[in-house]
């Protein structure tokens, strides 16, 4: 009986199939151009791998919707001539129990759909593997086998939609899989992902259940009808934090700063459409001007125009050039703390002789196998990959590295290199300077297990970015790697974003966790002035 099942299905299938393939192929053609070109008209080609590892921009994702596209054409193309023309009936009077017959044209569907996935997959892969290294080509290969999973479960709920007899449950199982492919179709997958693999059994039992509301019957199991109950609600939610997170803007309700004119916090309280409040807490609100007016050193421009500058504050003159020069800024959003999917890092090379630093044509790695230095010539750079394992091992440096931070970029004044946790939790400095690698080990705070570092190479050469360990520490990172201790009361690292705002005078520190704003202020020598909390009503 499936032979002649299979016979059916591939006489009313097989012109799909080919309409299918001669999409895959020209769309692969142009695939295969665009990213040929995309390689040969960018300078250095590692700038490529940048973006796939840094900006998470990969150049096959929009071909995920290739294969959910392939899903959909051999469901409909299957089972819509069946209700059309009313043979689902005579389907379900084979000589076979509902759910073999079930099975038998879903195991061919099915065939069908990893075939033609796999038709665009192994080819993507080799096309990707004439200018990716293995990590990424490691990546590429995860993700298409998620695509191609993502395509059978399509395939299997738009059966079920279709067979479907009540057009409201019809309507409720299309939404099941539309919220299937909004929550599972994404950028970056990773190991807990697997549990989606539980979703083919609840599709199946979907699908069958529509088979049975031909005869006018139903699968009765709470067990069935709870657990698609929950999967449904779960998905409704990763797709609504999904659209808070893509479609939503950041409000902040109040942005603090300390004013060096009254000595205290001024505030901006945000109501929304532009209705403002101005003040100091339990003292008195102001006006716009007023407000301006406490704040020098952040409408400092406005100061220029009106000519007002060099400020007197304190008997102290701050000129332009003062006032410029001691700009500073850090960020933190717990979203950094997101580890990266390909773990592959620019290795810079500034030279001595030269003003600007050049992107640079190696990337680096390191696994528990060692570190691994990869051009795009040669992919792997065997001279410079010894070097680096070597300079490492004399530094007992024990693989492989747990984090690896530092701004891998180009556009900055200055390149620190990377400072790198080995698998001991010691703390290394990898750069690369006038071309020769350098290995040296940094000392912190004992007992202090880290949680995220910044850098951020600046013009002031003085602070190079900040520390937060596991306990929600905060440190700042001078330019020798020295770590300076700062006290934020009830700071949480996990939940709360932070800005580090410097001046002439003091640094200011904000954190908020969009209900209870705070604020620190502390003085050139890291001595803490004052500190306020202002709470959202």
């Amino acid at each position: 009986m499936f032979y002649q099942i299979l016979q059916k299905e591939w006489i009313k299938l097989k012109f799909y199939i080919i309409v299918l393939l001669f999409i895959v192929v020209s769309i692969l053609f142009y695939f295969n151009f665009n990213l040929n070109f995309s390689f040969k008209t960018i300078e250095p080609e590692s700038m490529m791998w940048y973006k796939f590892a840094h900006l998470q921009t990969k150049p096959y994702f929009y071909l995920s919707y290739l294969f959910i596209l392939i899903g959909i054409v051999i469901s409909f193309a299957q089972f819509l001539p069946e209700k059309i023309q009313n043979r689902i009936k005579v389907m379900i009077h084979l000589p076979l129990e509902l759910q073999q017959i079930l099975s038998y044209h879903l195991i061919i569907g099915t065939f069908i759909t990893i075939s033609l996935s796999s038709f665009i997959s192994i080819p993507l892969l080799l096309i990707l593997q004439q200018h990716y290294p293995d990590l990424i080509i490691q990546v590429a290969f995860k993700d298409t086998l998620a695509y191609t999973f993502a395509a059978i479960i399509v395939y299997i709920g738009f059966a079920a939609v279709i067979i479907e007899k009540n057009m409201f449950i019809s309507f409720f199982k299309l939404l099941f899989i539309l919220f299937f492919i909004g929550s599972f179709l994404k950028n970056y997958y990773m190991i807990y992902d697997i549990f989606w693999l539980a979703i083919i059994v609840i599709v199946f039992l979907l699908t069958l259940d529509s088979l049975y509301s031909i005869k006018q019957q139903r699968l009765t199991s709470k067990i069935y009808q709870s657990i698609l109950v929950i999967v449904f609600c779960v998905m409704l939610f990763i797709n609504f934090e999904q659209y808070k997170k893509n479609y939503t803007h950041e409000f902040n309700h109040y942005y603090i700063f300390y004013s060096n004119i009254v000595n205290d916090f001024v505030y901006q309280k945000n109501f929304g459409k532009h209705q403002f409040e101005y003040g100091i807490k339990n003292k008195n609100t102001f006006d716009r001007i007023t407000y301006e007016s406490y704040l020098p050193f952040v409408y400092w421009k406005n100061l220029d125009i009106q000519k007002k500058l060099p400020l007197v504050i304190k008997q102290n003159i701050y000129t332009k050039e003062n006032i410029k020069n001691s700009r500073l800024g850090f960020s933190y959003k717990p979203k950094l703390l997101q580890p990266l999917e390909v773990k592959m890092y620019p290795l810079l090379n500034p030279h001595t002789s030269k003003g600007m630093i050049s992107f640079p044509e190696e990337s680096f790695s390191i696994s528990d196998k060692g570190a691994t230095v990869y051009t795009y010539d040669t992919i792997i750079e065997e001279k410079q990959t010894k070097s680096l394992n070597n300079k490492l091992i004399e530094k007992d440096f024990q693989f492989p590295a747990l984090h690896i931070w530092g701004k891998p970029t180009n556009m900055k004044p200055y390149d620190k290199g990377y400072l790198v946790e080995d698998n001991a939790h010691n703390l290394y400095n990898i750069k690369k300077e006038n071309n020769i690698i350098e290995v040296s080990k940094i000392l912190y705070p004992k007992n202090t297990q880290l949680a995220y570092i910044n850098l951020s190479e600046n013009k002031q050469k003085n602070l190079l970015g900040y520390v937060i360990d596991t306990q929600s520490n905060f440190y700042l990172l001078d330019w020798n790697f020295q770590f300076i201790p700062l006290h934020l009361p009830k700071f949480d690292y996990k939940k709360m974003k932070l800005k580090l705002i410097a001046n002439s005078i003091n640094y200011l520190i904000r954190y908020d966790d969009k209900n209870n704003y705070y604020a620190v202020v502390f003085d050139k020598k890291f001595k803490k002035i004052d500190e306020v909390v202002l709470r959202k009503d």
